[in-house]
């Protein structure tokens, strides 16, 4: 074990992404429950999320070396995001100093051939142990890289059941007035980054089919100039948002959360919209159809344009809002008094 106390959770950059955010939650989670845990991030990137930076590139050797100092002061590590695992495996190799690599999207959808597979095995077989999100992640890490399955936990994402709940009647009046939306549009939220994969040209193609729809766009990245190219073209029915520390508003706005990615882990903005009582149209990909349940529509990762438009529709033609039922399950698996406790389990594991 290292020569600390506390638990050093390393992330990719300060950018305002959702592994990021997840990584210095956790931080302050475990910090709150007398697990003293400090965030680090490896670069700055384009953001400027409250967390130490130990270097200026991700995997330059000053940043390894920086990162194998810092990590002299504790008793693990905790490394989330692709990124981190190679920086981790070379940084600490050799000093007694366990890590968990954290695994955050889906282990199937970036495989990019023998070489690349055999690779990551050996990063892999680095670690002291792993964390999924989800057990079909757990069950495909341990098919692809040959882990022995008791090396593998399951812990999903998380957020403060306090922060995020549904809106009061005047919490969205006044949601809505601020973003100047007339009380009979219908609001469709998308919330993440703005890369390739996120695809967020199909929500933008979904929404202009709806009659007295439009659609929010919170986020960052580079499909951003496409995206305001678009939104530019859409009669002001599309807005581009950009990074926003709080979404609370916007989904207090929002009629539904839309998700038109090719692939996901487990994405953070629909465990926020369950929590906020906002029902959900995402494709069948990474652990969204466990993640969604009954409080959505989920569409094939194929899906069209039309295809999403289609859901969206059906949602707000419902009368029926989403029922307690379905916060309550997503307090009772995705809030953070429900997910620390498996933090302290694989914590404990490690240290013993």
């Amino acid at each position: 074990m290292g020569n600390g106390d506390e638990v050093l959770i390393v992330i990719t950059s300060a950018e305002r992404r959702g592994a990021e955010l997840e990584g210095i939650a956790l931080a302050q989670q475990l910090t709150a429950r007398d697990i003293p845990s400090t965030a680090v991030a490896l670069a700055a990137g384009a953001g400027e999320l409250p967390v130490a930076v130990i270097g200026r590139h991700q995997l330059s050797m000053p940043t390894l070396r920086s990162l194998r100092r810092r990590a002299k002061n504790a008793r693990l590590v905790i490394a989330c995001g692709s990124t981190t695992l190679p920086a981790s495996a070379i940084s600490l190799a050799g000093s007694g100093i366990p890590f968990i690599y954290r695994s955050i999207g889906d282990p199937t959808a970036w495989v990019r051939g023998r070489a690349h597979r055999t690779r990551t095995a050996l990063l892999l077989h680095r670690s002291s142990h792993l964390v999924a999100l989800w057990p079909g992640a757990a069950d495909a890490i341990t098919r692809l890289y040959g882990i022995a399955r008791r090396d593998v936990s399951v812990v999903p994402n998380a957020r403060d059941h306090r922060t995020f709940g549904p809106p009061s009647a005047d919490e969205r009046q006044a949601a809505r007035a601020a973003l100047a939306i007339d009380a009979d549009m219908t609001v469709v939220a998308i919330i993440g980054s703005l890369t390739p994969e996120k695809r967020v040209h199909l929500a933008v193609d979904a929404v202009t089919q709806v009659p007295r729809a439009s659609l929010l766009v919170v986020g960052d990245g580079p499909r951003r100039p496409d995206l305001e190219r678009r939104a530019a073209g859409s009669g002001g029915r599309v807005r581009a948002l950009g990074s926003l520390c709080d979404v609370r508003p916007i989904l207090h706005a929002a009629d539904v959360i839309l998700s038109t990615s090719s692939t996901e882990g487990m994405p953070g903005s629909l465990i926020e919209a369950a929590l906020c009582g906002i029902p959900a149209v995402a494709t069948d990909v990474g652990a969204v159809s466990d993640l969604v349940g009954d409080g959505g529509i989920v569409v094939p990762r194929s899906a069209s344009a039309e295809m999403f438009a289609a859901a969206i529709r059906d949602l707000t033609l419902r009368s029926e809002p989403l029922s307690a039922d379905v916060r309550a399950r997503a307090v009772a698996r995705f809030s953070w008094d429900a997910v620390i406790p498996r933090w302290q389990n694989v914590l404990d594991r490690v240290a013993a």
